[in-house]
């Protein structure tokens, strides 16, 4: 529902069956429109330790160009990236995402990444903790959530994203390359390390009341999950505002044309040969819905994806 038929709704409701004129509906719809303009974009801030993918997530998710290195720390500040949302769906507006510096890169630099940290975190409406799943080492965790975040914005850490990247290389690591999913067996290992991340956050938090997604950005796996995860955790008092831009979680750009509605595919792919879309293509344009309920059976999804990819 748009912008539009909600306040249509909204009048008839207060109104009933009289009729209010086209002006001082357009002229109600305008203010309403321009507060919508007007108020800050939803800010984000993606934080964790240091070589979890912070930056890889953010590049996954938005083609964001970071610097990033597997070799040292390589994000010393926090980089604030806005993003556009019509450069991804026609969505109207923006969001701003702040890729933090990891913590425990060093004893010197800790204290002034937490610094950081404290300014931040007082401004944001969501943070995302982002974690390395097959690493299961959580005391460092722990400890910088009891001793330091929880104090710089309690409310905020409380309700907190957990983001469990690199899934893929979760035991056995035999993972599904052409349907790009886990193979049965890492399923429930995930599902595993998703209880014990679960259970030792609130071993120090005990009313975090906050989501937890295992995600690759490495392999674009669960990205549309994860971003709508994202925005279900903005504020009550801001979800109005991303009511007209939740849209953006399509990631149009990966799906191939042949799946597309035909109002949505360009002009320019309608005079070549459309291919078979790969199998991981496939996966990749299901909405979550979809793959929840094929993907419960592994033998007959796999078949599935073999008839209609390649």
């Amino acid at each position: 529902m748009n912008l539009r038929e909600l306040l249509q709704g909204i009048a008839k409701e207060v109104i009933g069956d009289q009729r209010m004129s086209d002006e001082d509906f357009e002229k109600i719809y305008y203010e309403i429109e321009q507060k919508i303009d007007d108020e800050p974009p939803p800010k984000f801030a993606f934080m964790g330790k240091t070589g979890v993918g912070k930056s890889s997530t953010l590049n996954a998710l938005f083609n964001a160009g970071l610097d990033i290195s597997h070799t040292e720390a390589c994000t010393q500040e926090a980089r604030g990236v806005e993003i556009n949302l019509s450069e991804l769906s026609g969505a109207k507006g923006s969001l701003v995402v702040y890729d933090m510096p990891g913590l425990g890169e060093s004893r010197a630099k800790q204290a002034q990444h937490l610094a950081i940290y404290d300014k931040i975190l007082r401004e944001v409406d969501v943070a995302l903790w982002i974690l390395d799943a097959h690493d299961r080492e959580m005391e460092s965790v722990q400890r910088n959530l009891e001793d330091s975040l929880q104090d710089m914005n309690p409310k905020l850490i409380k309700r907190m994203v957990i983001a469990l990247n690199k899934v893929d290389l979760i035991h056995p690591m035999d993972w599904h390359p052409y349907a790009n999913m886990p193979s049965e067996e890492q399923e429930e290992n995930i599902k595993r390390r998703i209880y014990d991340v679960t259970r030792k956050v609130r071993e120090v938090i005990p009313d975090w009341n906050g989501k937890i997604i295992g995600y690759s950005a490495d392999r674009r796996y669960n990205l549309p999950q994860l971003f709508a995860t994202m925005l279900d955790a903005v504020p009550i008092k801001r979800q109005w505002v991303m009511a007209s831009r939740k849209a953006i979680a399509d990631f149009l750009e990966f799906v191939h044309p042949s799946l597309l509605p035909p109002d949505r595919v360009p002009v320019q792919s309608s005079r070549k040969t459309i291919r078979k879309p790969k199998m991981s293509e496939l996966v990749a344009s299901m909405p979550p819905e979809e793959f929840a309920r094929r993907s419960a059976n592994k033998d007959e999804f796999l078949r599935w994806l073999k008839q209609h990819g390649e």
